[in-house]
């Protein structure tokens, strides 16, 4: 049955193919045939789907490597030896229901997702500059999993979280705001040549992430010209650049006081937009210090054209001001010097003018206040003459400091034109902002007001459903199989692989949409389905995994979920230009779990590269799996291997059998005990378990 379902879909996709290579006039009725863009099948359960689903509670297997793997791939982390007994004194389902109920579930399967996303909390390139507050992202990601919000609401959540009316509020936090920080965590250029250029980029990788993530589909393909295999044309690549060119990230408080000021006011000669307590117009001037010193907040300006070649503002305090032109932010950044004085501060424009930029302002610290009252255009290099203000900031009072985090908002509605050959500086035929015209059509209602992002969000989650649930479960399969029903998950496309069984494949995803498209019931037909349970292809640990199961091997796993993340620990061997460089974090990375490691694009910890770590660079829904000799050097030599080693024979009461039950969740042959204590003899037991976690069973699951 696998062998034929596979048959029929190949000629399937060659009928497709002369269709969707057009470059011009895309037959997109014909398009739609193929596999990935057509309705769910209604599939009753079939022999396929039932051969592979059902319980498999009667099927006779290893118990202990069961319990073993479910654990690892569930939670990513090995049973504790009370974990292993309970497991064994109860029924298979009730296991499966508490490694679905444990906030250890949204820390692995959260991981999984940071990856489409292309997670990281710097910008890499020269300086590594950090993204303050990404860590809410990780974070939101991580609670989403763990409550089981429904798959749709999460989509819609990263698309327009702060746009919508009823945001879902969590432990005091606005997590359909913090949802919408995924559009700005790509890489950025600290100080391009082109700003222009540099923005096109930016743009271009949120349009990639974009389609992969969610949609399994290479838009960003159609920059330069039609995608030469898929049904989506350039014209549609730049309705979505529009969406795109429309927002702009923010520094959002996500809890904390109401504002007592309107969101939005106009003072210092712009309109602003204010998010948290802190800033506020008193007097024609923006401030952050009047209500109280210790409130803190943001606020970006509306967009507008620079005029003349210097920029003269008078300020005063010290918090962060930036002009954001295109992609780069100009000095003078933080402001520093008489704290209660205003002066002025000049930046030379002559690289960017003429064209649209906006101030951004943050106060994100208690002690801290910037207060502007003067922006001036000018020809000349010296400010303009006027009298030095005392400025005295308001009392501390006892506003607390409002959690923030790394946001989108809407900017100016733009509609870009077509950059012909992807060149910035070649425009034709303007684009209204829209939906790809393959799910939604060519009769899109305009976007009248905003960016467009709601839009976007509405008419994906409605018109591209069945591609949307068919990736999404493709995706969970792939995590627990190691191949997913279509193995190439982050391309659904022609160039993509056909599904291996379209029925389970649909089956799936009908099931995700039948449970309110909430993910863990997929989760638990999986693990309790005869498929997963009589599975014995073996699979290398990833490298969080490893990672992970050797602290808590060692009794060092810290077990907190959520929170800042940990500095990471910078070795003698990590390279990495040094402008850019951390202050090195533990070794040991405070026992926090891999996950919580600060993930800085140039300088990410050699002991998850090493076991194919993803560049945090676009979408990468399948990691490479590699088994090479660097992996084995490192576990001989690096100096965390040896840590935990140590650490864990020096567990009070530690033997080898325990220890054979932490790592492998069984008792050891009496082979091994002899061969071990043979060993110990002429070195010790750390020195031990340093072998043990070198062996292919403790890395591998089967």
């Amino acid at each position: 049955m696998l062998s034929w379902l596979l048959i029929v879909a190949l000629p399937m996709l060659a009928a497709d193919a002369p269709a969707t290579k057009a470059a011009k006039g895309i037959d997109f009725e014909r398009a739609r045939k193929h596999w990935s863009f057509r309705p769910l099948r209604t599939v009753p359960t079939g022999a396929t789907v039932d051969g592979l689903m059902k319980p498999g509670a009667s099927i006779h297997v290893d118990a202990r490597l069961l319990a073993r793997r479910a654990y690892l791939d569930a939670v990513g982390l090995p049973p504790t030896i009370e974990e292993a007994a309970a497991t064994a004194q109860r029924p298979w389902t009730e296991t499966v229901d508490a490694l679905l109920a444990s906030p250890h579930f949204g820390e692995r399967w959260g991981r999984h997702w940071l990856d489409c996303v292309r997670f990281a909390e710097t910008d890499g390139h020269e300086f590594d500059v950090d993204k303050p507050n990404a860590f809410r992202y990780r974070d939101y990601v991580i609670r989403a999993l763990n409550d089981d919000v429904p798959f749709k609401r999460f989509v819609l959540e990263h698309l327009a979280g702060d746009l919508l009316k009823e945001k879902r509020i969590v432990d005091g936090l606005d997590q359909s705001t913090i949802a919408t920080g995924f559009y700005w965590l790509g890489e950025v250029i600290n100080t391009p040549v082109d700003s222009m250029q540099s923005m096109a980029d930016r743009v271009d990788n949120q349009i990639d992430v974009l389609g992969k993530a969610f949609l399994g589909l290479t838009t960003a393909c159609a920059r330069c010209h039609d995608h030469k295999f898929d049904p989506i044309p350039t014209a549609d690549y730049y309705a979505l650049a529009g969406i795109m060119h429309s927002s702009r990230p923010r520094q959002a408080a996500v809890a904390g006081p109401v504002r007592s000021a309107p969101e939005r006011a106009r003072c210092a000669g712009l309109d602003w937009q204010f998010s948290g307590a802190g800033f506020e117009c008193v007097d024609g001037r923006v401030t952050s210090g009047k209500a109280a010193f210790a409130a803190t907040g943001s606020a970006i300006s509306n967009t507008f054209t620079i005029p003349k070649r210097y920029l003269h503002v008078r300020l005063s305090g010290a918090s962060e001001m930036r002009l954001v032109v295109d992609e780069y932010r100009f000095p003078p950044g933080r402001q520093r010097g008489q704290p209660f004085e205003m002066k002025w501060a000049t930046i030379d424009l002559k690289m960017v003018e003429k064209r649209t930029a906006y101030f951004e302002l943050a106060d994100l610290e208690t002690d801290a206040y910037l207060e502007l009252d003067q922006l001036v255009f000018s020809d000349q290099k010296e400010p303009p003459a006027s009298l030095s203000l005392a400025r005295i900031p308001g009392e501390r009072g006892d506003i607390p400091a409002a959690p923030f985090a790394l946001a989108t908002t809407d900017g100016e509605p733009l509609d870009v034109g077509i950059y012909l050959r992807g060149d910035h500086k070649s425009r034709g035929a303007i684009q209204q902002r829209r939906f790809l015209t393959l799910f939604s059509g060519t009769t899109q209602p305009p976007i009248a007001t905003g960016s467009g992002r709601l839009e976007l969000a509405e008419r994906l989650l409605k018109d591209a459903e069945p591609l949307l649930a068919r990736v999404a479960v493709n995706r969970i399969w792939h995590h627990y199989f190691g191949q997913g029903i279509v193995a190439t998950p982050d391309n659904f496309g022609l160039t993509g692989q056909p599904p291996t069984n379209p029925e389970l494949l649909d089956w799936l995803a009908s099931e995700l949409i039948r449970n309110g498209w909430r993910q863990k019931p997929i989760h638990r037909l999986i693990l309790n389905s005869q498929a997963y349970q009589t599975r014995v292809t073996p699979r290398r640990l990833d490298a969080e995994t490893v990672r992970d199961a050797m602290l808590a091997v060692a009794g060092s796993l810290n077990r907190t979920v959520g929170g800042p993340s940990v500095p990471v620990y910078v070795s003698p061997f990590m390279d990495g230009d040094p402008r850019g460089k951390p202050k090195s974090g533990p070794l040991d990375s405070a026992g926090r779990r891999a996950v919580y490691i600060n993930v800085r694009r140039n300088y990410l910890p050699d002991s998850l590269t090493v076991f194919d770590h993803p560049q945090p660079i676009s979408t990468a829904g399948k990691r490479n799996v590699s088994i090479v000799s660097s992996q084995a050097l490192f576990l001989m030599n690096n100096e965390f291997t040896h840590e935990m080693a140590r650490r864990w024979a020096a567990q009070p009461g530690q033997n080898i059998t325990r220890m054979y039950q932490q790592a492998f969740n069984r008792l050891p042959e009496s082979s091994e005990i002899a061969a071990a204590e043979e060993f110990v003899k002429s070195a010790d037991l750390a020195s031990y378990a340093h072998v043990l976690l070198n062996t292919t069973e403790f890395l591998f699951t089967r």
